[in-house]
């Protein structure tokens, strides 16, 4: 301490004297600002070294640690990146935004439109946008990832990350009142498959959209809406477009273009997935309490693959509960994807509290084939989760069926019904009096209800979805299928 202080009262009396000396001879005050300049000059060099030279020594042990460092004074948002900046291509969105905004009215107005008209009830039937306004913001991409492994000879498989927040605003009126909504928002990370590659323009078969977990969206509701725009409400209908969203690009749901002749749609729709997840959520162990001034926590998982979502039962008062509890999910992508897990703790009064979270790379367990293990909490002060996982291949061979029925656990499935509904012709008229049918397939199998989307007003409809049933038995099963007919009148 003591020769550091002398140092420094040693450099500043050597200033003083130096600069009494060039007064005393007659030298201009310029000339000691100068000085005083080469010296600063000087000491910022020797400065830049000794960082360059420390850094360079810490990026031997630790590259990114030692870059990592050196960006503490940034955004939050600067980080080691491993995906590709593409500006030039939101230069190109950014020019094509008043041309994709007439496109995208179109297929409002053509499509979405009659779908939701066709959907909602007959007292409603008069629904319609009234403006549909993209505003003068694009959205933009964050990022381009493009796999090189794991990926087949015909095909490519990128991620794309989207990021809006526009100025776009959308109006509609049901009747007569009319309602809006603006100032939406939305990130997400939109993985986009190209395959299968073909030898004929334009190279690509097919293209397939989809998110690999549900978008971030926020918005602001107008006029009559307002009235919903309180936490409890706003947050239902949140969830409801956040559903509806997921059912149709969420993946396992995805949107499927075909681009050549040669490669007819159902074949890129009707594929068989990557494998089956089998997920046990076994206990956990010193979750944090959440119940002020009583100790404890009621704590239930939810468990999220893609748009499928699982929840185990609440376990009543306890810290280090128990579950046992069986779920599995259909895999179509394994790369990218994530198997994340969430503790809540249930409070009937109130919004149910966050316990902690863990996320788990799928690509993991397929490399594993099983694991048994203790996860700890993210985002929380304790806890931890023990679960295992199982990564299940699919086989055609029908002789292996027995073996896997006598070997699963018993809330398991041994076998994956796979659906195509192609299309349905030559439905009966509906009467005059009633109007014309918007037809609907209603499939039921074991435990499981699903509808394909309704196609108004046709007697010939095309649907063209494909579905995927989990089944425990299939010998003890059987599948019914019925068309209904909602009917509209203009």
């Amino acid at each position: 301490m003591f020769f550091s202080l002398f140092g420094r009262f040693f450099k500043g009396a050597t200033i003083l004297s130096g600069a009494y000396v060039l007064g005393m001879f007659g030298f201009s005050p310029s000339w000691i600002l100068v000085i005083v300049f080469l010296w600063l000059v000087h000491k910022k060099k020797l400065r830049d070294k000794d960082i360059r030279v420390s850094f360079n020594q810490d990026a031997v042990t630790d590259e990114k640690g030692a870059i990592l460092a050196r960006l503490e004074d940034l955004p939050p948002w600067v980080f080691f990146p491993d995906m590709e900046q593409v500006e030039w291509l939101n230069t190109i969105i950014q020019q094509l935004w008043p041309y994709i905004g007439h496109f995208v009215e179109g297929v409002l107005r053509e499509k979405v439109e009659p779908a939701i008209r066709a959907n909602l009830p007959t007292n409603l039937q008069s629904f319609k946008f009234e403006k549909v306004i993209l505003g003068d913001m694009p959205f933009r991409i964050g990022g381009v990832r493009v796999y090189h492994e794991n990926t087949a000879e015909d095909e490519i498989i990128m991620d794309v990350e989207i990021l809006y927040s526009g100025d776009c605003r959308f109006s509609l009126r049901i009747k007569g009142l009319k309602a809006g909504i603006k100032d939406v928002q939305l990130h997400g990370m939109i993985r986009i498959e190209m395959k299968p590659l073909v030898r004929q323009v334009p190279l690509v078969g097919g293209l397939s959209f989809y998110f690999l977990k549900p978008p971030a969206i926020n918005f602001d509701l107008t006029n009559f809406t307002n009235i919903l725009d309180t936490p409890g409400l706003s947050n239902i209908l949140h969830k409801i477009i956040v559903e509806q969203l997921s059912s149709v690009m969420v993946l396992p749901n995805k949107i499927t273009l075909s681009l050549t002749e040669s490669v007819p749609l159902h074949l890129l729709k009707f594929l068989p997935p990557a494998g089956v997840l089998q997920v046990e959520v076994l206990e956990a162990k010193q979750l944090m309490a959440s119940d002020l001034g009583f100790g404890s926590t009621d704590p239930y998982v939810i468990v999220i693959v893609g748009s499928q979502e699982f929840r185990t039962p609440v376990i009543t008062n306890d810290i280090n509960p128990v579950w046992n509890h069986q779920c599995e999910a259909i895999v179509n992508q394994v790369e990218g994807l994530t198997l994340d897990v969430e503790v809540m703790d249930e409070d009937k009064t109130s919004r149910d509290d966050f316990l902690g979270r863990t996320s788990i790379k799928i690509s993991s367990v397929t490399m594993a084939g099983r694991i048994n293990a203790w996860y700890p909490l993210e985002e929380a002060k304790s806890g931890w989760i023990h679960l295992e996982i199982a990564w299940l291949t699919l086989t055609d061979n029908i002789n292996h069926l027995e073996t896997i029925m006598h070997q699963r656990k018993s809330d398991f499935s041994s076998s994956l019904l796979m659906l195509f509904i192609d299309s349905a012709k030559n439905l009966p008229d509906a009467s005059q009096a009633t109007g014309e049918p918007n037809p609907q397939l209603k499939l039921k199998i074991a435990k499981y209800v699903r509808y394909t989307s309704v196609r108004p007003k046709t007697n010939n409809p095309v649907w063209e979805e494909n579905f995927s049933f989990l089944l425990k038995n299939p010998h003890s099963h059987k599948l019914r299928l019925e068309v209904l007919g909602k009917m509209h009148k203009d």
